[in-house]
């Protein structure tokens, strides 16, 4: 049981990870009551589970903001090609590191360039490309599901 003063949703990914079988996620300020946290107590123990209805808000909130993400049109394999563009790897250094073709780079260098709408802008389309990567980019094990790859 995990009694917090945050809703901070990396804290009640990181709690219930495997699973809620058990677990409870509750804010210090909203126990009511000592009878309150026996029953969450006692839920607990006999293998349920009890989230603070904010705790549920913010891990909804968020996952609505990463579908909304410019990210989430992108395939798995794009995503990886893109992971590596943020590390500053150039066309042949994802060939590289991915075990992928120059074509095959290439192709998806373009389809990230156009579904992240860069086909003509005027700046550096692999540095916006990185850095709309870096500001929604979904934590590492959220990768590991994301779309199949292409």
């Amino acid at each position: 049981m995990v009694l917090s003063q945050h809703t901070d949703e990396s804290y009640a990914r990181a709690l219930f990870h495997d699973g809620s079988s058990g677990l409870a996620y509750l804010l210090k300020d909203r126990v009511g009551d000592l009878e309150d946290l026996v029953r969450a107590l006692q839920e607990v123990a006999s293998g349920g589970s009890v989230v603070d209805p904010l705790i549920i808000d913010t891990l909804v909130a968020r996952q609505q903001t990463r579908a909304a993400s410019p990210l989430s049109s992108l395939t798995r394999r794009e995503l990886d090609v893109l992971r590596e563009m943020a590390q500053g790897k150039t066309n042949a250094g994802i060939e590289q590191a991915l075990f992928l073709s120059e074509s095959t780079v290439e192709k998806h260098v373009n389809a990230i360039f156009a579904k992240l709408g860069l086909s003509a802008a005027p700046v550096h389309r692999r540095v916006v490309a990185v850095l709309a990567f870096l500001e929604n980019a979904p934590p590492p094990d959220l990768l590991d599901s994301a779309q199949p790859r292409s």
